[in-house]
């Protein structure tokens, strides 16, 4: 079982980064071009790993074809993102999918207590693995140089994919895949799970609805984390990007 903090999830983080280790070890002396084209590759097998449900899940359901939450977004974009050259683009894989996708790993509350050797949790590490690994391999081998003056562009990011995900549980609502607001992210609080420190965050954030005639306080959907965002990511991003600043150059004087 992968139970949370268990022996069984520190022996799966130290699969991650033993896999990380000797993957960026052999293919350090590949070309330039190579490389991305590896990287390409796992993007790619990202998108495989996704639609794999549609023949290895027999109970899947419509909404679950879509890419949905944080890292699903990441999973979608990663391969076109890839192939642009727009610097920002390549700064999201490393400050936003990477840094989310690695979350995931350290804390899968999504599939905590499954059992380890069953597709669904197999397929949750190696995704997020490729999600973690693109932008650590990119950096790592030096085919990009993380800005600092981009991580504004990344708080936008976030917002987006926030609006991009309420607007997709809003959407299987009204196709009638379910009956509820699928709490993608977070976005509608009112979680057991990690969330909830970005409630006890801001308790001031919230309002009280009735729900089958009993009064229930609730966090305000979305703006709620983003005090969270900004205390917590904001600086992780930071220092994410602090070794990769540009020295000045010291003159001395003739």
């Amino acid at each position: 079982m992968l139970d949370m903090f268990s022996l069984n999830h520190y022996l799966w983080l130290l699969i991650a980064a033993i896999l990380f280790y000797v993957v960026y070890r052999l293919l350090r002396g590949l070309s330039n071009r190579n490389k991305w084209i590896f990287l390409f590759s796992l993007s790619v097998m990202a998108w495989i790993i996704h639609f794999s449900r549609i023949w290895l899940k027999p109970d899947l359901m419509p909404h679950e074809i879509f890419f949905v939450d944080l890292c699903g977004f990441s999973t979608m974009v990663y391969p076109f993102f890839l192939l642009s050259k727009n610097k920002v683009l390549k700064d999201y894989m490393y400050f936003v999918g990477g840094i989310f996708a690695l979350s995931s790993l350290v804390w899968p509350n999504n599939i905590a207590g499954d059992e380890i050797w069953i597709y669904n949790t197999i397929r949750f590490f190696f995704a997020h693995w490729i999600l973690v690994g693109i932008p650590i391999f990119m950096v790592a081998w030096k085919l990009h140089k993380p800005n600092i003056s981009h991580i504004g562009y990344m708080y936008l990011f976030v917002i987006v994919i926030a609006w991009y995900n309420m607007a997709l549980s809003a959407m299987f609502v009204e196709l009638g895949y379910v009956n509820y607001l699928i709490n993608y992210m977070g976005l509608w609080g009112n979680t057991v799970s990690v969330y909830n420190l970005s409630e006890k965050l801001v308790p001031f954030l919230r309002y009280t609805t009735v729900v089958n005639g009993i009064e229930v306080s609730r966090p305000v959907p979305f703006f709620y984390m983003l005090p969270t965002l900004t205390v917590l990511y904001v600086p992780i991003w930071v220092l994410m990007s602090l070794p990769f600043r540009k020295k000045k150059e010291v003159v001395s004087e003739q």
